[in-house]
């Protein structure tokens, strides 16, 4: 009985092993009077706790007990190491998935296989079923491309992405896209070359487009400038990407930061330049130079914020600039964007 009962832990192909089924399998084999010779089901549930106790099962206890006695509990998770393999049956699944499904991965690393299989089995009735994928030939976004395949439209977005690379696909490969998250901007000369000026705020975003709309040469503080876009704080790490979309085919020469002279704004910076580039993205240094003649005495930080390396920052800076910034920031102290006014020149 214990050797039945080991061969069928051992061969289930699921990481959770239902009690009822051991039993009935153990009958099976042996027949209902050799089953009672050999002690019956309180053999059994000898041997099942037997299991437990040598590590190669354990109860799950949210499964509740069977009633019998001695009680068992009604499902088990197994953790003998031969669960690492796959039993016949799934590798003859596997083997019959779609074709374009690369399967090396999962041959080797079945317990990812038992762990993704619903998701394997959905995307792969989908290329066999014609009727079904039809509508590849239509490029949609990844969204909905993830809610037709799978019935959940943020899975591609999640888990997918794993997923796709073990089996050997890629977006490109179910044709869809993923879309990109839009920030707010203006352009105000389209040209082939531009420059662009982020504002972290939206109130200084606003008085800077008024400002613009009555300066002929699109110029703030020596720079001349072709786009705004409004930051929105930290969302424009990510956002910026949308820039693809807008730019097309012009050529972008470099895209200059304003925000809040305190740990936060200079993070997003930070963030900004390492993730597109520190060439193309630099800090617009007249700027930041207006927040330090605008506060004389520079506020407390009213909101906790962590240290972030200042250098990356200050290194666009004279000498004179980089320690008075660098004395406000270690003194707790922050200078909000709005302090410079953007007003018409007299």
């Amino acid at each position: 009985m214990e050797k039945i009962i080991f061969q069928t832990i051992e061969n289930h192909c699921k990481k959770v092993i239902e009690t009822a089924g051991i039993l009935l399998r153990v009958e099976k084999q042996l027949g209902v009077n050799r089953f009672e010779l050999k002690g019956g089901y309180r053999s059994f549930a000898s041997f099942i706790n037997s299991f437990c106790e040598k590590g190669f099962l354990s109860p799950v206890k949210a499964s509740g007990i069977n009633g019998r006695n001695p009680p068992l509990y009604n499902k088990y998770r197994i953790l003998i190491g031969n669960e690492k393999k796959l039993c016949n049956e799934l590798v003859l699944e596997l083997q019959s998935l779609h074709p374009k499904l690369d399967k090396s991965y999962y041959f080797k690393n079945p317990e990812a296989y038992k762990e993704d299989r619903d998701y394997i089995l959905m995307l792969s009735q989908y290329l066999l079923d014609t009727a079904s994928n039809s509508s590849l030939k239509y490029r949609c976004t990844m969204n909905e491309r993830s809610f037709e395949i799978f019935n959940n439209e943020k899975f591609l977005e999640s888990h997918g992405k794993v997923l796709l690379k073990r089996l050997g696909l890629s977006l490109e490969d179910l044709n869809c896209y993923k879309t990109l998250e839009a920030f707010f901007y203006i352009l105000l000369e389209p040209k082939d070359r531009f420059n662009i000026l982020i504002i972290e705020n939206k109130d200084t975003f606003y008085s800077v487009v008024k400002f613009m709309e009555r300066k002929p040469k699109r110029q703030i503080y020596g720079i001349n400038v072709d786009m705004l876009i409004y930051g929105e704080g930290k969302k424009i790490i990510n956002s910026y990407s949308f820039i693809e979309e807008v730019a097309m085919d012009k050529e972008i020469e470099k895209v200059y930061y304003f925000g809040d002279l305190d740990y936060e704004g200079i993070g997003i910076y930070n963030s900004l330049s390492l993730k597109y580039g520190k060439d193309l993205i630099v800090p617009h240094v007249r700027l930041y130079q207006e927040l330090l003649k605008a506060a004389k005495k520079p506020p407390k930080l009213r909101t906790n914020q962590s240290e972030v390396p200042l250098e990356p920052f200050l290194e666009h800076f004279d000498e004179e600039s980089r320690r008075e910034i660098a004395a406000i920031l270690y003194d707790g102290k922050y200078i909000p964007q709005e302090a410079v006014k953007f007003v018409p020149e007299k």
